[in-house]
Protein backbone atom coordinates (compact mmCIF):
# COMPACT_ATOMS: atom_id res chain seq x y z
CA UNK A 1 0.00 0.00 0.00
CA UNK A 2 2.90 2.39 0.83
CA UNK A 3 4.44 1.59 -2.54
CA UNK A 4 1.13 2.45 -4.19
CA UNK A 5 1.02 5.87 -2.49
CA UNK A 6 4.58 6.66 -3.56
CA UNK A 7 3.84 6.10 -7.24
CA UNK A 8 4.10 9.42 -9.24
CA UNK A 9 1.26 8.30 -11.52
CA UNK A 10 -1.07 8.06 -8.51
CA UNK A 11 -0.17 11.63 -7.50
CA UNK A 12 -0.75 12.83 -11.06
CA UNK A 13 -4.18 11.18 -11.27
CA UNK A 14 -5.16 12.55 -7.87
CA UNK A 15 -4.18 16.06 -8.91
CA UNK A 16 -6.09 15.69 -12.18
CA UNK A 17 -9.20 14.54 -10.33
CA UNK A 18 -8.96 17.52 -7.98
CA UNK A 19 -8.73 19.93 -10.93
CA UNK A 20 -11.66 18.14 -12.58
CA UNK A 21 -13.86 18.65 -9.52
CA UNK A 22 -12.67 22.24 -9.03
CA UNK A 23 -13.44 23.12 -12.63
CA UNK A 24 -16.92 21.66 -12.26
CA UNK A 25 -17.62 23.67 -9.12
CA UNK A 26 -16.41 26.93 -10.72
CA UNK A 27 -18.43 26.24 -13.84
CA UNK A 28 -21.57 25.63 -11.80
CA UNK A 29 -21.08 28.95 -10.00
CA UNK A 30 -20.82 30.76 -13.33
CA UNK A 31 -24.00 29.16 -14.66
CA UNK A 32 -26.11 30.08 -11.62
CA UNK A 33 -28.27 27.98 -9.34
CA UNK A 34 -30.36 26.43 -12.12
CA UNK A 35 -27.45 24.18 -13.09
CA UNK A 36 -27.72 22.52 -9.68
CA UNK A 37 -31.45 21.82 -9.91
CA UNK A 38 -32.56 18.35 -10.97
CA UNK A 39 -36.30 17.78 -11.29
CA UNK A 40 -37.26 14.13 -10.96
CA UNK A 41 -40.81 14.17 -12.26
CA UNK A 42 -43.08 11.57 -13.82
CA UNK A 43 -42.02 12.27 -17.40
CA UNK A 44 -38.32 12.13 -16.53
CA UNK A 45 -38.67 8.74 -14.86
CA UNK A 46 -40.92 7.46 -17.63
CA UNK A 47 -38.29 8.30 -20.24
CA UNK A 48 -35.47 6.98 -18.07
CA UNK A 49 -37.16 3.64 -17.44
CA UNK A 50 -37.83 3.13 -21.17
CA UNK A 51 -34.10 3.33 -21.86
CA UNK A 52 -33.43 0.99 -18.94
CA UNK A 53 -35.81 -1.74 -20.09
CA UNK A 54 -35.05 -1.08 -23.80
CA UNK A 55 -38.75 -0.98 -24.60
CA UNK A 56 -39.67 2.41 -26.02
CA UNK A 57 -43.34 2.15 -25.20
CA UNK A 58 -44.83 4.61 -22.67
CA UNK A 59 -47.59 2.18 -21.70
CA UNK A 60 -45.11 -0.58 -20.82
CA UNK A 61 -42.89 1.92 -18.99
CA UNK A 62 -45.87 3.27 -17.03
CA UNK A 63 -46.88 -0.25 -16.01
CA UNK A 64 -43.32 -0.98 -14.90
CA UNK A 65 -43.08 2.28 -12.99
CA UNK A 66 -46.33 1.64 -11.12
CA UNK A 67 -45.47 -1.98 -10.30
CA UNK A 68 -42.06 -1.48 -8.64
CA UNK A 69 -41.71 -1.38 -4.86
CA UNK A 70 -40.82 1.75 -2.87
CA UNK A 71 -37.28 0.43 -2.46
CA UNK A 72 -36.94 -0.16 -6.21
CA UNK A 73 -38.34 3.33 -6.87
CA UNK A 74 -35.76 4.90 -4.56
CA UNK A 75 -33.02 2.99 -6.35
CA UNK A 76 -34.40 4.06 -9.75
CA UNK A 77 -34.45 7.72 -8.69
CA UNK A 78 -30.91 7.42 -7.32
CA UNK A 79 -29.72 5.96 -10.63
CA UNK A 80 -31.49 8.69 -12.60
CA UNK A 81 -29.96 11.47 -10.46
CA UNK A 82 -26.49 9.92 -10.69
CA UNK A 83 -26.70 9.67 -14.48
CA UNK A 84 -28.11 13.18 -14.84
CA UNK A 85 -25.38 14.69 -12.62
CA UNK A 86 -22.56 12.94 -14.47
CA UNK A 87 -24.08 13.94 -17.81
CA UNK A 88 -24.28 17.60 -16.79
CA UNK A 89 -20.74 17.55 -15.39
CA UNK A 90 -19.43 16.02 -18.61
CA UNK A 91 -21.15 18.73 -20.68
CA UNK A 92 -19.94 21.46 -18.33
CA UNK A 93 -16.36 20.26 -18.78
CA UNK A 94 -16.79 20.19 -22.56
CA UNK A 95 -16.18 16.46 -22.77
CA UNK A 96 -18.64 16.24 -25.65
CA UNK A 97 -16.61 18.58 -27.85
CA UNK A 98 -14.57 17.07 -30.67
CA UNK A 99 -15.26 13.57 -29.35
CA UNK A 100 -16.03 11.24 -32.25
CA UNK A 101 -17.60 8.57 -30.05
CA UNK A 102 -20.12 11.06 -28.67
CA UNK A 103 -20.63 12.45 -32.18
CA UNK A 104 -21.54 8.96 -33.40
CA UNK A 105 -23.87 8.45 -30.43
CA UNK A 106 -25.69 11.67 -31.24
CA UNK A 107 -25.96 10.72 -34.90
CA UNK A 108 -27.30 7.29 -33.93
CA UNK A 109 -29.80 8.90 -31.59
CA UNK A 110 -31.15 11.17 -34.32
CA UNK A 111 -31.27 8.20 -36.71
CA UNK A 112 -33.21 6.28 -34.08
CA UNK A 113 -35.69 9.14 -33.64
CA UNK A 114 -36.07 9.50 -37.42
CA UNK A 115 -36.62 5.76 -37.77
CA UNK A 116 -39.30 5.94 -35.08
CA UNK A 117 -41.24 8.54 -37.08
CA UNK A 118 -40.72 6.48 -40.24
CA UNK A 119 -42.03 3.36 -38.53
CA UNK A 120 -45.12 5.16 -37.30
CA UNK A 121 -45.95 6.20 -40.86
CA UNK A 122 -45.84 2.67 -42.29
CA UNK A 123 -49.23 1.06 -42.83
CA UNK A 124 -50.09 -2.28 -44.37
CA UNK A 125 -50.93 -1.98 -48.04
CA UNK A 126 -51.92 -5.28 -49.65
CA UNK A 127 -51.21 -4.09 -53.18
CA UNK A 128 -47.73 -2.87 -52.20
CA UNK A 129 -47.12 -6.13 -50.37
CA UNK A 130 -47.91 -8.15 -53.48
CA UNK A 131 -45.67 -5.91 -55.62
CA UNK A 132 -42.85 -6.30 -53.09
CA UNK A 133 -43.21 -10.09 -53.11
CA UNK A 134 -43.24 -10.23 -56.91
CA UNK A 135 -40.05 -8.14 -57.05
CA UNK A 136 -38.25 -10.23 -54.39
CA UNK A 137 -39.53 -13.74 -55.11
CA UNK A 138 -35.99 -15.01 -55.49
CA UNK A 139 -35.28 -14.12 -51.87
CA UNK A 140 -37.87 -16.67 -50.77
CA UNK A 141 -36.82 -19.52 -53.03
CA UNK A 142 -37.09 -22.86 -51.21
CA UNK A 143 -34.00 -24.98 -51.88
CA UNK A 144 -34.52 -28.58 -52.97
CA UNK A 145 -34.10 -31.06 -50.14
CA UNK A 146 -33.95 -34.76 -49.46
CA UNK A 147 -34.56 -36.98 -46.47
CA UNK A 148 -32.60 -40.23 -46.39
CA UNK A 149 -30.60 -42.63 -44.29
CA UNK A 150 -27.57 -44.62 -45.35
CA UNK A 151 -25.38 -47.60 -44.53
CA UNK A 152 -21.66 -46.90 -44.79
CA UNK A 153 -18.67 -49.10 -45.67
CA UNK A 154 -15.32 -47.54 -44.83
CA UNK A 155 -12.77 -47.52 -47.69
CA UNK A 156 -9.92 -46.13 -45.60
CA UNK A 157 -9.36 -49.24 -43.48
CA UNK A 158 -9.93 -51.64 -46.40
CA UNK A 159 -9.55 -51.47 -50.21
CA UNK A 160 -12.42 -49.66 -51.91
CA UNK A 161 -13.14 -52.72 -54.05
CA UNK A 162 -13.66 -54.76 -50.89
CA UNK A 163 -15.91 -52.06 -49.42
CA UNK A 164 -17.99 -52.06 -52.59
CA UNK A 165 -18.30 -55.82 -52.56
CA UNK A 166 -19.57 -55.71 -48.97
CA UNK A 167 -22.03 -52.96 -49.91
CA UNK A 168 -23.43 -54.95 -52.85
CA UNK A 169 -23.93 -57.98 -50.61
CA UNK A 170 -25.55 -55.89 -47.89
CA UNK A 171 -27.86 -54.22 -50.46
CA UNK A 172 -29.46 -57.58 -51.24
CA UNK A 173 -29.93 -58.30 -47.54
CA UNK A 174 -31.46 -54.90 -46.72
CA UNK A 175 -34.01 -55.15 -49.53
CA UNK A 176 -34.78 -58.80 -48.84
CA UNK A 177 -35.53 -58.00 -45.20
CA UNK A 178 -37.29 -54.69 -46.02
CA UNK A 179 -34.98 -52.93 -43.55
CA UNK A 180 -36.60 -49.78 -42.23
CA UNK A 181 -35.25 -46.22 -41.96
CA UNK A 182 -34.85 -46.52 -38.17
CA UNK A 183 -32.77 -49.72 -38.45
CA UNK A 184 -29.98 -48.24 -40.58
CA UNK A 185 -27.61 -47.65 -37.59
CA UNK A 186 -27.53 -51.41 -36.99
CA UNK A 187 -25.64 -52.00 -40.25
CA UNK A 188 -22.30 -51.10 -41.79
CA UNK A 189 -19.44 -49.00 -40.37
CA UNK A 190 -19.43 -45.79 -38.39
CA UNK A 191 -19.62 -42.71 -40.67
CA UNK A 192 -17.72 -39.50 -39.68
CA UNK A 193 -20.95 -37.47 -39.86
CA UNK A 194 -24.60 -38.57 -39.54
CA UNK A 195 -26.64 -41.65 -40.34
CA UNK A 196 -29.96 -39.86 -40.96
CA UNK A 197 -30.31 -36.72 -43.09
CA UNK A 198 -33.67 -34.96 -42.79
CA UNK A 199 -34.67 -32.23 -45.25
CA UNK A 200 -31.09 -31.45 -46.28
CA UNK A 201 -30.11 -29.28 -49.26
CA UNK A 202 -27.69 -30.24 -52.06
CA UNK A 203 -25.00 -28.03 -50.56
CA UNK A 204 -25.31 -29.69 -47.15
CA UNK A 205 -25.28 -33.24 -48.56
CA UNK A 206 -22.30 -32.40 -50.77
CA UNK A 207 -20.38 -31.10 -47.75
CA UNK A 208 -20.62 -34.57 -46.16
CA UNK A 209 -20.56 -36.92 -49.14
CA UNK A 210 -18.96 -34.94 -51.97
CA UNK A 211 -20.66 -33.31 -54.96
CA UNK A 212 -20.86 -36.44 -57.21
CA UNK A 213 -22.73 -38.51 -54.60
CA UNK A 214 -24.97 -35.57 -53.63
CA UNK A 215 -25.92 -35.18 -57.31
CA UNK A 216 -26.69 -38.89 -57.58
CA UNK A 217 -28.86 -38.86 -54.45
CA UNK A 218 -30.90 -35.89 -55.67
CA UNK A 219 -31.57 -37.74 -58.94
CA UNK A 220 -33.11 -40.73 -57.13
CA UNK A 221 -36.82 -41.44 -56.88
CA UNK A 222 -37.95 -41.70 -53.24
CA UNK A 223 -39.06 -45.13 -52.06
CA UNK A 224 -39.60 -45.98 -48.40
CA UNK A 225 -38.80 -49.67 -48.97
CA UNK A 226 -36.07 -49.72 -51.64
CA UNK A 227 -32.42 -49.37 -50.68
CA UNK A 228 -30.32 -48.03 -53.56
CA UNK A 229 -26.64 -47.94 -54.40
CA UNK A 230 -23.79 -48.43 -53.98
CA UNK A 231 -22.60 -44.80 -54.13
CA UNK A 232 -19.05 -43.59 -53.68
CA UNK A 233 -17.95 -40.79 -51.39
CA UNK A 234 -14.43 -39.68 -50.41
CA UNK A 235 -14.80 -41.83 -47.27
CA UNK A 236 -16.11 -45.06 -48.76
CA UNK A 237 -19.21 -46.70 -50.19
CA UNK A 238 -22.86 -46.05 -49.23
CA UNK A 239 -26.29 -47.61 -49.56
CA UNK A 240 -29.17 -45.12 -49.44
CA UNK A 241 -32.82 -45.31 -48.42
CA UNK A 242 -34.41 -42.14 -49.81
CA UNK A 243 -37.88 -41.30 -48.51
CA UNK A 244 -38.26 -37.65 -49.61
CA UNK A 245 -36.98 -35.73 -52.62
CA UNK A 246 -38.52 -32.27 -52.93
CA UNK A 247 -37.51 -30.06 -55.86
CA UNK A 248 -36.70 -26.39 -55.36
CA UNK A 249 -39.58 -23.98 -55.80
CA UNK A 250 -40.84 -20.46 -55.32
CA UNK A 251 -43.52 -20.48 -52.60
CA UNK A 252 -46.86 -18.74 -52.88
CA UNK A 253 -47.36 -15.51 -50.92
CA UNK A 254 -50.02 -17.18 -48.77
CA UNK A 255 -47.44 -19.70 -47.46
CA UNK A 256 -45.04 -17.09 -46.09
CA UNK A 257 -47.18 -13.96 -45.82
CA UNK A 258 -46.08 -13.19 -42.26
CA UNK A 259 -42.40 -13.26 -43.19
CA UNK A 260 -42.93 -11.21 -46.37
CA UNK A 261 -45.07 -8.66 -44.52
CA UNK A 262 -42.32 -8.11 -41.93
CA UNK A 263 -39.63 -7.83 -44.63
CA UNK A 264 -41.77 -5.35 -46.57
CA UNK A 265 -42.42 -3.36 -43.40
CA UNK A 266 -38.69 -3.15 -42.59
CA UNK A 267 -37.96 -2.18 -46.17
CA UNK A 268 -40.51 0.65 -46.04
CA UNK A 269 -39.11 1.89 -42.71
CA UNK A 270 -35.59 1.98 -44.19
CA UNK A 271 -36.82 3.85 -47.24
CA UNK A 272 -38.82 6.37 -45.20
CA UNK A 273 -35.90 6.89 -42.83
CA UNK A 274 -33.45 7.53 -45.67
CA UNK A 275 -35.94 9.88 -47.37
CA UNK A 276 -36.30 11.86 -44.12
CA UNK A 277 -32.52 12.08 -43.66
CA UNK A 278 -32.06 13.17 -47.27
CA UNK A 279 -34.62 15.94 -46.67
CA UNK A 280 -32.62 17.07 -43.62
CA UNK A 281 -29.36 17.01 -45.58
CA UNK A 282 -30.90 18.97 -48.45
CA UNK A 283 -31.59 21.88 -46.08
CA UNK A 284 -27.83 22.43 -45.68
CA UNK A 285 -25.59 24.32 -48.07
CA UNK A 286 -22.59 22.01 -48.42
CA UNK A 287 -19.23 23.34 -49.64
CA UNK A 288 -16.61 20.69 -50.43
CA UNK A 289 -13.21 22.40 -50.42
CA UNK A 290 -11.13 19.24 -50.12
CA UNK A 291 -8.96 18.41 -53.13
CA UNK A 292 -7.20 15.09 -53.40
CA UNK A 293 -3.43 15.34 -53.34
CA UNK A 294 -1.75 13.69 -56.34
CA UNK A 295 0.52 11.77 -53.94
CA UNK A 296 -1.17 11.29 -50.57
CA UNK A 297 1.21 11.44 -47.64
CA UNK A 298 0.71 8.67 -45.10
CA UNK A 299 1.74 9.64 -41.60
CA UNK A 300 1.98 7.68 -38.38
CA UNK A 301 0.03 10.24 -36.38
CA UNK A 302 -2.60 8.97 -33.99
CA UNK A 303 -6.23 9.38 -35.16
CA UNK A 304 -8.19 12.42 -33.99
CA UNK A 305 -10.80 12.08 -31.28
Amino acid sequence: MKWFLKEPLVHFLAAGLALFVLFGVVNRDENGDDANVIVVDHEALLTFIQYRIKAFNPAIAEEKLQSISDEELDRLIEDFVREEVLHREALALGLDEEDYVIRRRLVQKLEFITEGFAEASVEVDEASLERYFAAHKGDYYVEPFVTFTHVFFDAEDRPRAEARAKAEKKLLELNRKSTRFSDAPKHGDRFPYHVNYVERTPEYVASHFGAPMAKAVFELEPNDFAWQGPFDSPYGVHLVLLITNEPGREPELSEIEGRVREDWRRSRIRENTEDAIRDIVSAYDVHVTYERSPEPQVTAESPPK
